[in-house]
């Protein structure tokens, strides 16, 4: 590939070349809905034909991310009831992406995004059970993958990427600008196409388009990730303060209230890096 290949020819590397299985495997559990009397036995046995799959899928299941009820939930069948269908639909998509990505050259932007996901995921799913969200869960999975059209990128540019990398660390302030100068066009923009294109997550999609309200819970996951990344520079830094009145608006509490709690939720990032298989990508998040 070539710098100026355009969105396009990118598009159609990621999805036919570098990322085919998850697009099938992605396909597969996308075309169960839970209107479908068989779509439960169906969910299971597309999950349990993937071994990896299965014990990612349990192992997050029993997290203190998603069981709040202190069960131990040891079957695919028994994820569906307690979780709901949807939910583990949409955690067996975030299990088949992430197991994708770490097939490719794992680089260190890939466990950086990869971190940042993870962080941002708890942070935002953390804002939502706050704000009392009937879904927390979802509002996690949509914080995952919010830039997972960017993790795909930099898993599969080659040289490429390692260009733009560059680029991007002498001009860390303005990586859009960096990003179009280079490329053509935003990195984002992969994200939006892919998740129209494979139907990830409606939350996702309705935070792609940008267009949500104050305190909303497409409002959760955006101030997760910015969360997220604003921590990688340190927690007592003007940014992260910035972030933490942010956060404290959203949730409508004291700043004081805030902050112990967000720093914990770094330390749940790292457990939940390890349910997915990237335990590697623990040692970029913020300590």
């Amino acid at each position: 590939m070539h710098p100026h290949d355009g969105l396009n020819a990118w598009l159609d590397r990621i999805r036919d070349q570098e990322l085919p299985i998850f697009g099938r495997t992605a396909e597969q559990i996308r075309a169960l809905t839970d209107s479908d009397k068989a779509a439960v036995s169906q969910l299971a046995e597309a999950i349990l034909h993937d071994p990896g799959m299965t014990a990612k899928l349990l192992r997050i299941a029993n997290s203190v991310i998603f069981n709040t009820s202190g069960l131990q939930i040891t079957t695919v069948s028994r994820a569906v009831v307690m979780l709901g269908f949807d939910m583990v639909r949409q955690v067996a998509l975030s299990v088949a992406f992430v197991d994708a990505l770490l097939r490719g050259p794992v680089r260190e932007r890939v466990l950086r995004e990869m971190a940042r996901a993870c962080h941002a995921a708890v942070q935002a799913r953390w804002l939502a059970a706050r704000r009392h969200d009937n879904q927390p869960e979802e509002v996690f999975i949509a914080a995952l993958l919010y830039r997972f059209g960017e993790m795909a990128f930099w898993c599969f540019a080659g040289e490429v990427g390692d260009e733009l990398d560059e680029a991007l660390r002498r001009n860390p302030k303005s990586p859009g600008d960096v990003e179009h100068a280079l490329l053509g066009f935003h990195l984002h923009q992969i994200t939006v196409a892919l998740a129209r294109d494979w139907r990830i997550s409606p939350l996702l999609q309705g935070v792609l388009k940008g267009d949500f309200q104050k305190r909303s819970r497409e409002q959760a996951v955006v101030l997760g990730y910015r969360l997220a990344e604003a921590a990688e520079g340190g927690w007592y830094t003007e940014r992260a303060r910035a972030l933490l009145k942010e956060a404290a608006a959203y949730l409508q509490l004291p700043d004081d209230d805030l902050a112990e709690a967000v720093m914990k939720n770094a330390i749940e990032a790292a457990s939940i890096a390890d349910c997915y298989g990237a335990g590697a990508a623990a040692r970029f998040l913020p300590q």
